[in-house]
């Protein structure tokens, strides 16, 4: 049996992911009804549950796509079958995520996310940790537990503290400014190689002088 999804219930799907997107911008999560994503794109309520089952699903994948597009990048540009410098794979990990990160979409996402994520018991919340946060964070512990990487490290520093702190130092403050005070992140190519030098520098060395 073909399960393979054809080119127009691709289309179809995309459609739904689009105005999903749009929408959720505009209204926020809780105020944004399937209904609405509905009148946008065309298509039926069947369809949507076919693609996403509800609300949720489909919001999860409008996030998904951003990890999607990351996980290309990190396929494309970084071999991770092969051994790398430590130094060498921060770099490279970090142009990637910060440009990501700071797309002004997922800042627009994030910004949902902050304000969404912890109505119903947090259920939308857990959901973007646990499935998109978690897959960044993958990416860079896998990397922390290589044997020749991890006797390089801070044997009282756990791979996921690890992990989340170089992701934290990476982003910010730029992110964390375009969530709340709504502002572009407009860095060129230099700030940005610099940023990125920079915030591996503290996390590797920190702020003091030595």
């Amino acid at each position: 049996m073909n399960t393979k999804p054809t080119k127009r219930s691709a289309e179809r799907k995309e459609k739904f992911i689009q105005a999903g997107l749009e929408i959720f911008l505009e209204k926020g999560y809780e105020n944004t009804s399937l209904t609405d994503i509905i009148k946008k794109s065309g298509g039926s309520l069947a369809s949507v549950y076919k693609f996403f089952e509800n609300k949720e699903g489909l919001f999860r994948a409008i996030v998904e796509r951003g990890f999607d597009d990351f996980r290309t990048q990190i396929d494309e540009k970084i071999d991770l079958s092969l051994s790398h410098k430590l130094e060498d794979f921060l770099i490279k990990f970090a142009a990637i995520f910060f440009d990501i990160i700071c797309d002004k979409e997922t800042t627009l996402i994030s910004r949902v996310m902050m304000s969404e994520g912890a109505k119903n018991d947090g259920m939308l919340g857990k959901a973007f940790l646990e499935q998109i946060l978690s897959k960044f964070d993958k990416v860079l512990i896998d990397f922390f537990e290589r044997e020749d990487i991890k006797k390089q490290l801070n044997p009282d520093i756990s791979p996921y503290v690890a992990a989340k702190a170089f992701a934290a130092v990476v982003r910010e403050p730029y992110h964390y400014n375009a969530i709340l005070l709504n502002e572009d992140i407009a860095l060129n190519e230099k700030e940005r190689e610099e940023h990125v030098k920079t915030s591996i520098n503290i996390f590797l060395h920190g702020i003091k002088k030595r």
